[in-house]
């Protein structure tokens, strides 16, 4: 210790004033640090990935997004490497996740040397598409690697996964037209391998009708693009949403996306795609590749500058005729993935309803456009959830086990179906909220539509509920496939954490929500009575309805006709006639039943539109 008497010599005084000094400065420089801190962090956040993240993440190169399963793809080629590969599958998306929770966003980055000079960013629509999307690729790849652990195709699965994924996550960063593509494209033709993976007779008419749609999507959005770019003379993605793109580039991009989102009349792949694929191929696709479709319209679709009502009205007559049909198709399937993709179909068609209306009224795209995109990521969770949960089914051997798995399924059905306290209902409560802004023509039947889709998904969610409780469960499954399911219906469940409070109806306010499930449960009961009453049983029809109508007498022989069983000795023995309908026929009467009844019931709830008032002929 220096003694007092030694502290106040003056040696030591230049040291003491200089420490001093600097101790003052460091002090005044950290209160005029602190405030500005804490103002960065005290505004409320009502962007859903900000609630999540909270915090600052890892800065990620978005170059790595699209690198990362890249690079796996090309490791793979090394024999010795693929166990490291399968290992590594899973951890894929994560530089996608990152970069949609990061904060603050991760700069954008050029590449002038790749295509025609390629940019990724992340915008405020595609980082909420980017981190749904790099979640299901997650949890499906996990669940993938189990459940194909003995397959002896697992390297082939896992290297159009990876491709698909790489496809996937590009597209939603992509900036230019040149990269965007490429990146589409590669995510089509790459899952025609997951819908082939299998090799049975189902898979090869599902790949064969997959890839024909994909193909001619994917022209029709080479030439959209094209002619956009030439008539703009701009490159970049966001141009091709200007007026000055020509009305047929418009349509032709238009098409290609419809393709992908599965809108009716251009939804023949999707049902068979989803019923051939293996499980987690299944929850990608719908969950997540759909979405692309969806996607691409929201970005190149003139959306909130100039009303356009001739192209609202065709994209509404396409979204109300898939929101009928959808429901009456899949209540005749007999295998759950199938129900669960049409149920896909009736969805998609409600947010292709969304798109019309904004091109009806462009002044209610900033109200429709955040609700169509959280209603993406609802159906992304909740979809993914129901295909993970079939193989959790497969591995539930005990009647306890197997019983809860089955409760378990019922959690993302009912968010599906809209139930209130769900992320279902706070979607479509959104929804409906953003469409009561818009003004036009037919916008007294959008009420309407959104009751007949409720009431369309409750059934299916009963058909769905129905078969997966007959589905027998495959010894050998690994019990840890159900694992990526759970985390699913757990992200369904905390879905509501991330919706500011108050942007929704009260709970108690909406019990007219209720209406839709309660019809669903009522017709399904009567349907399940008065068929036993009068001992009808209704042939289930295949997937991809119109092919199935295709199939006749086996001297036609059409192109894509479902494949029909070998008759042996039908020469011999005389066939027995019996007065009914062909089994297509039987199936066409019923898928026309249940559509009436469906546009009856919008018929029945449409409001009556408000009388003109009409001028008053002045007195003569």
């Amino acid at each position: 210790m220096v003694p007092r008497s030694a502290r106040g010599s003056g040696a030591e005084t230049p040291h003491r004033l200089d420490a001093r000094a600097a101790a003052r400065r460091h002090r005044r420089a950290r209160r005029r640090r602190g405030p500005s801190r804490q103002r960065a962090v005290q505004p409320a956040r009502l962007d859903p990935l900000h609630r999540l993240a909270g915090v600052s993440m890892i800065a990620v190169p978005l170059w790595l997004v699209p690198a990362l399963p890249l690079a796996l793809v090309a490791l793979s080629l090394i024999p010795g490497a693929r166990p490291v590969v399968r290992a590594l599958v899973p951890v894929a998306p994560l530089p996608a996740l990152l970069a949609a929770l990061a904060d603050p966003v991760p700069a954008p980055v050029r590449l002038d040397w790749l295509l025609l000079g390629t940019e990724f960013a992340v915008t405020g629509m595609a980082r909420v598409f980017l981190a749904f999307t790099a979640l299901l690729w997650a949890l499906s790849a996990w669940q993938a690697i189990r459940l194909l652990a003995a397959d002896a195709g697992r390297d082939r699965f896992i290297t159009c996964f990876l491709l698909a994924m790489t496809g996937n996550l590009g597209l939603l960063l992509a900036q230019d037209i040149a990269a965007f593509y490429t990146f589409f494209a590669a995510m089509s033709l790459a899952s025609w391998g997951l819908v082939l993976h299998a090799g049975g007779p189902a898979q090869m008419l599902a790949g064969r009708v997959y890839i024909s749609f994909a193909v001619a999507g994917e022209i029709a959005l080479f030439a959209g693009l094209s002619l956009g770019a030439f008539a703009t003379g701009e490159v970049q993605l966001a141009a091709m949403a200007s007026l000055e793109v020509p009305a047929l580039a418009t349509v032709l991009m238009s098409v290609g996306f419809l393709v992908k989102l599965g809108a009716v009349p251009l939804h023949l792949w999707l049902p068979l795609a989803h019923a051939a694929a293996p499980a987690p191929a299944s929850a990608v696709l719908s969950g997540a590749m759909l979405k692309a479709g969806l996607f691409g319209l929201m970005t190149v679709l003139p959306l909130g500058s100039v009303a356009a009502p001739e192209s609202a009205a065709a994209l509404a007559a396409m979204a109300l005729t898939g929101l009928i049909l959808a429901p009456a198709l899949g209540l005749l399937q007999a295998d759950p993935k199938a129900v669960l993709a049409y149920s896909s179909v009736g969805q998609m068609s409600l947010m292709a309803l969304g798109l019309a209306a904004a091109l009806a009224a462009p002044e209610a795209w900033p109200a429709i456009g955040p609700a169509l995109v959280l209603l993406a990521a609802h159906h992304a969770f909740a979809k993914a959830a129901l295909f993970l949960g079939v193989p959790a089914v497969w591995a539930s051997s005990g009647p306890l086990l197997r019983s809860a798995v089955i409760v378990g399924l019922a959690v993302p059905a009912l968010a599906l179906a809209g139930l209130p306290g769900t992320t279902g209902w706070v979607a479509k409560d959104a929804l409906k909220t953003a469409l009561g802004e818009a003004s036009f023509g037919w916008h007294v039947w959008l009420g309407a539509a959104l009751f007949v889709s409720s009431l369309g998904t409750s059934l299916l969610m009963l058909r769905a509920g129905a078969l997966l409780i007959r589905i027998e469960a495959r010894p050998g499954t690994p019990r840890d496939v159900g694992l990526p399911w759970l985390a699913m219906t757990g992200l369904v469940v905390a879905g509501l954490w991330v919706v500011p409070v108050g942007s929704v109806a009260p709970l108690t306010a909406s019990l007219q929500d209720l209406a839709p499930l309660a019809a669903a449960a009522l017709l399904a009961g009567l349907f399940v009575a008065g068929t036993r009453a009068v001992g009808l049983r209704l042939a289930p029809m295949p997937p991809g309805e119109i092919l199935a109508l295709l199939q006749r007498a086996p001297t036609s022989a059409p192109v894509l006709a479902l494949p029909a069983p070998p008759r042996r000795g039908h020469a011999l023995v005389p066939r027995r006639r019996e007065p009914r309908l062909p089994r297509p026929e039987r199936g066409a009467l019923a898928i026309l039943t249940v559509a009436a009844a469906l546009a009856l019931a919008m018929a029945v709830t449409a409001p009556e539109p408000p009388p003109q008032s009409q001028a008053t002929a002045p007195a003569g």
